[in-house]
């Protein structure tokens, strides 16, 4: 599945590539690698405001959630199956009609081999942001009365290359094409949203072992 995000792109590499206007304080934003267990907040593009570039928090917390259950349903929410997403009570109101894009710059995954754990950084082979579809939904906290977003990844069974990382599970992230962007944020009827559920063509993307050095991930072939 997808925990683990890499964001390095500054506002004006975004703005430059989706052609959208991040007016948040980038000093906000969390770089290189991203844990959505932190409940950290990524740059989003969403069906309702696609001209602009938002900071939101990972983690899915549908509308009808009380407020006890939005304290722990956003581990439980990180990715959203696209096999079950229309079934799910989390994720259907969602799927249907809050759609995002997820702009990143790459994420992580790990290859078991024996009792070991080998890091991967999987990216596409041009270098640079791109987009991971994902749903949002916006909660309205019932004491505060704030309204909160939040969003989910959407994952497909795994390709060539992430069956062989990620194999046990055998999942990815479902990775659109700069083609399929603006398509995904337009409305559609379910099954025309089931036409986007395929694994990303391993040919065009590229994953490099990674080796953690104290603080800093070095990245190699």
């Amino acid at each position: 599945m997808c925990y683990y995000t890499d964001q390095t792109s500054s506002n004006k590499a975004l703005e430059n590539r989706f052609k959208a206007q991040a007016k948040y304080d980038e000093s906000l934003a969390k770089k290189g690698k991203i844990s959505g267990f932190t409940r950290a907040a990524l740059p989003i593009i969403t069906q309702s405001k696609p001209e602009l570039i938002q900071l939101i928090p990972w983690g899915l917390i549908p509308a009808w959630a009380s407020e006890e259950q939005a304290q722990d349903l956003p581990k439980n929410t990180l990715n959203a199956k696209s096999e079950s997403i229309f079934e799910k009570a989390s994720f259907e109101p969602s799927i249907v009609k809050q759609r995002c894009l997820v702009l990143v710059d790459g994420f992580y995954e790990w290859q078991h081999v024996g009792k070991e754990k080998i890091e991967y950084h999987i990216h596409l082979q041009e270098n640079g942001p791109f987009a991971l579809a994902g749903i949002y939904a916006i909660w309205q906290n019932p004491r505060t009365r704030i309204l909160e977003p939040s969003f989910s990844i959407i994952t497909t069974p795994a390709n060539e290359l992430m069956e062989t990382i990620h194999n046990t599970k055998k999942r990815m992230p479902l990775i659109l094409s700069a083609d399929q962007e603006r398509n995904w944020l337009a409305p559609m009827s379910s099954e025309e949203i089931k036409s986007f559920f395929k694994p990303f063509d391993s040919a065009n993307m590229r994953a490099q072992k990674v080796k953690n050095v104290g603080e800093q991930t070095q990245l190699f072939a």
